[in-house]
Order: structure tokens, then C-alpha cells, then sequence
């Protein structure tokens, strides 16, 4: 995805997509009147741009996957599953790119793991009810363990701390939004570069297990802080752009999206992580730089669209607040529209004003391909024997066995 030079707005819509086959069912009048009240500007861009090309986040939450493809345009962070979000360099923050060895930093995320038939399933801390107390209790378990193995904090104790190792541990993980399904099996690598991080790992379970404050957590119906998602790791990687600034966009007005919450749409809370954990590696080196250059670090409007069927009212304060002001500047800004696991991009921009004669919304847009079909109930057989026998070789070798 190449980020337009002259389009410093982004608007992002949520749930908007709609899979192609419920949309080729519609006829062209049910279609007109389903998409009943989507802002002038985007039944503009619709009707005069071409088709957009839809991005799969390949397994990734969307918004991650388009935040590492709008931060690497050009692709030269290299991997192969999970991005490398730890090795993050600036340009005026670390010497160069030859000075941080490959997988020898990760983010650590404190949560909740469970097993399940399918895979695990990681709820990160943002959605546990987890006060410092807790967090403190937590952290005096696990630290002593990552001392011992070389690991040093590199950021202060936290829900997400960035930990670094001078011996490199070669995997990938995924982020905590990006998780969900992943066998543990598939999570504890077997080679044996990563032995000493495995043994560490699975005793920090052991231990978190044992934890009073746990035990106590339970006993009031909680789930317990049993695990420290290891993820971010891999090949070092830099880029020249600031992470955009995000606003959120409802009935209520605009306002700067600073922290996450209930109320907020899913995809403002997902910006609200990035960029909160993406400036303790930015140091400020980028906005330095940008106000040098002139240049100012780009806006993405989240509009907290529930999906069709819901209220469609906030769009009327889109085009007032946002979309009007933007194009009596005469500024380009790009639209967004997000399905459920991808995105397409509309750019809007002075030459759409020509194409007077074009004014016929192309409700195809709006339309997500199928994904490819799911495991069988065979494929789902066959993965839980093979990670039953995964996981007796793993308690063997914890066992010494």
C-alpha cells in the first residue's frame, strides 16, 4: 500500500463491508435504499473512482495489518507470519539498523491464557479487570525469572513491557490482538535455539499458577494473570513516517482518541494501542524531524459505525464536521472501508470534481469477497492429536524426561 503524499486524512468505517454473495442477491433498487444515508462525499468517490483493490489482513487483525503496511509502504520488513513490532528502530533513536541483533527483542503482554479445542485464546489486559495491586503481584513472580535468563525490561513494568535478550531467540508470535486460534503447540517452538526460552516460559506458568494473588483472583470469579505473551520479534525494520494522529468520530462530536474504552468502536481501541505502544519506541525522533521538514504526522477519523441495520446518523456529523471542511481546503483524503478480514481504499481528490457526469454510486464497493472454507471436523481431529503429542514431548522435556 503506497501512502499518498497529498492526502494527510484518513477515514476509517467499520463494519461497512458486506460479503459479495448477500450483496449480488440485492437488486439495484434494495441496494439504494439498504445504503440509505452514507455520507455525500463517499457516494461521490464511489461513483467516480475505480475499483478499489481489497487487502486481506492474512490472518492478522485488520488494523494492524494496515498500520505495518501504511508504516512499511515499501515492504522491507521482512517475515514471514507476525510482524516484528519490538524491532521498531528510528533513525534518531538507535545507531543503525546493524546494531540491534535480529530476535533479540520482544514485547511482553500480561494476560490471560486459555486453551481451547481450536487453539488458544489470549485476552489481553485491557479487557481484565486488573488493578496495580494485581499487576505488581504479577510482575514481582515473573521478573526474578526473566533476570535469571538474561531478560532486561526496556520499558518500566506495565501491561505491555518491551524486554530485551543479547542471545536471540529466533520465532514469531502474534500480537495480542492477532492470537486468537493459534495452537500452544504452535506457540512454543521446538528448536533448539529457543530451549532455554521455552523451559523459562513454561516454569513462568508453573508459577503464575501457584501465585497467591491468582488463587485470590479466582476465588472473586476472575480470570487469573497466567501467562506473558512473548510476540514482536524478528528482523530489525525502521520507517521514515510518524504514527498517524487518531480521532474518534460519533453522534457526540470529534475528539482525540487518547485511551481506550467501553463505549469506543472496536477499530478506534485497536489505533489507541498502536500508538500508545509505538511512541515509547518513536522517542519523539519522527515528530522531531517532521517539524523540521514541515511535514505533520497524518489523521485518521474513525467513525464508530455499528454496522448496517444500526444508526446511521453519525455520518451526518462526518460530512458536516470533517468531510466539508477538508474539501473546501481543497485537501485529498482517503476512505477506508473496513470488512471482517480486510479493507479496501477510495481516494478522494480534486480530479473526482471533474467527472461531473459520473454520479452513480458503484455499490460493488462495498462488497468483501468470501473467505476460503474453514478446517473440517477431520482437519480439527487431526490437529489435536498432533499437538496431544506436542505437548507430551514439551512435558517430557520440562520434566527432564
Amino acid at each position: 500500500m503506497s501512502k499518498p503524499s497529498n492526502a494527510p486524512l484518513w477515514v476509517f468505517v467499520p463494519n461497512i463491508l458486506v460479503p459479495e454473495m448477500a450483496l449480488q442477491r440485492l437488486s439495484a433498487h434494495a441496494r439504494s435504499q439498504s445504503f440509505t444515508g452514507l455520507p455525500a462525499g463517499l457516494l461521490q468517490t464511489m461513483a467516480r473512482s475505480a475499483a478499489p483493490e481489497y487487502q486481506n489482513a492474512d490472518g492478522l487483525d485488520r488494523i494492524e495489518a494496515w498500520l505495518m503496511r501504511y508504516l512499511d509502504s515499501q515492504a522491507q520488513a521482512k517475515f514471514d507470519q507476525y510482524p516484528a513490532w519490538a524491532m521498531l528502530q528510528m533513525p534518531q533513536v538507535d545507531s543503525g539498523l546493524a546494531a540491534v541483533t535480529p530476535f533479540t527483542r520482544f514485547w511482553g503482554t500480561v494476560g490471560c491464557l486459555e486453551i481451547e479445542r481450536d487453539g488458544v485464546r489470549f485476552t489481553p489486559p485491557e479487557v481484565l479487570q486488573l488493578g496495580q495491586t494485581d499487576l505488581d503481584a504479577f510482575w514481582s513472580v515473573v521478573k526474578p525469572l526473566l533476570e535469571q535468563h538474561g531478560w532486561v525490561l526496556k520499558t518500566p513494568t506495565g501491561f505491555h513491557s518491551l524486554l530485551s535478550n543479547p542471545t536471540p531467540v529466533p520465532m514469531e508470535q502474534a500480537s495480542p490482538w492477532s492470537v486468537q486460534g493459534i495452537r500452544l503447540t504452535d506457540y512454543l517452538p521446538m528448536n533448539q535455539e529457543c530451549s532455554d526460552w521455552r523451559r523459562m516460559w513454561l516454569n513462568m506458568q508453573v508459577e503464575l499458577h501457584n501465585a497467591e494473588f491468582n488463587k485470590a483472583r479466582e476465588v472473586k470469579g476472575l480470570k487469573p494473570l497466567n501467562a506473558l505473551w512473548f510476540w514482536g520479534g524478528g528482523e530489525a525494520w525502521q520507517t521514515d513516517v510518524a504514527v498517524p494522529r487518531v480521532k474518534s468520530v460519533s453522534e457526540d462530536g470529534v475528539f482525540d482518541a487518547v485511551k481506550m474504552t467501553d463505549s469506543a468502536d472496536e477499530a478506534v481501541n485497536r489505533f489507541v494501542f498502536w500508538a500508545q505502544l509505538l511512541s515509547s519506541l518513536q522517542k519523539n525522533s519522527v515528530q522531531t524531524e517532521a517539524s523540521e521538514s514541515g511535514a505533520k504526522p497524518d489523521n485518521v477519523y474513525c467513525v464508530n459505525f455499528q454496522g448496517w441495520g444500526g444508526n446511521v446518523g453519525v455520518f451526518k456529523l462526518l460530512e458536516s464536521e470533517v468531510l466539508q471542511p477538508m474539501r473546501l481546503a481543497g485537501l485529498a483524503f482517503n476512505w477506508v472501508l473496513l470488512g471482517n478480514h480486510g479493507w479496501k481504499t477510495l481516494r478522494s481528490n480534486w480530479m473526482n470534481r471533474f467527472k461531473f457526469w459520473q454520479n452513480k454510486p458503484d455499490w460493488a464497493v462495498l462488497g468483501e469477497p468470501e473467505m476460503q472454507d474453514g478446517p473440517t471436523e477431520e482437519d480439527l481431529q487431526a490437529a489435536w492429536q498432533q499437538g496431544q503429542r506436542d505437548q507430551d514431548s514439551i512435558q517430557a522435556e520440562w520434566e527432564g524426561r
